[in-house]
């Protein structure tokens, strides 16, 4: 995870909501986060919940969903089932909180690549649209 938005610091976390769901490590509510058969638990505050979820949907031709309960059927990852018993998950910087994806290391890599992949086309989007209105 190379990305310059995945950090390991909790000092960069200025929301403070995000900040105490990532610091609980798991204690508090855990979401999840489905995007085209992944579903991924997914620590952070709602506000920055959804919006990683909907730049996640911007790499996808499907929907991102956020759910603040445990999916029927649960983690089809054994992997990712495995996870919360290890300490260390990498923190996705979103705007100024983060989320910390509480999954196996393929998982946290493939969502944090889907994130940035869709930072990418967001950036592309406004700025072919501000050419366009310019224009």
């Amino acid at each position: 995870m190379s990305s310059p938005d995945v950090q390991q610091s909790l000092s960069t976390i200025q929301c403070d909501a995000c900040q105490s769901a990532v610091q609980s490590g798991g204690q508090q509510t855990v979401s999840f986060l489905l995007l085209e058969g992944l579903t991924i638990p997914v620590l952070g505050c709602d506000d920055h919940l959804e919006q990683f979820s909907s730049i996640c949907e911007l790499s996808s031709d499907d929907t991102a969903d956020i759910l603040h309960h445990r999916p029927a059927g649960g983690l089809s990852c054994p992997s990712c089932r495995l996870a919360p018993y290890n300490a260390s998950y990498p923190m996705i910087q979103v705007q100024d909180g983060a989320i910390v994806p509480i999954a196996c290391p393929e998982h946290q890599s493939e969502i944090a690549q889907r994130f940035q992949t869709g930072l990418r086309t967001r950036q592309q989007l406004t700025s072919d649209l501000v050419t366009h209105i310019d224009s």
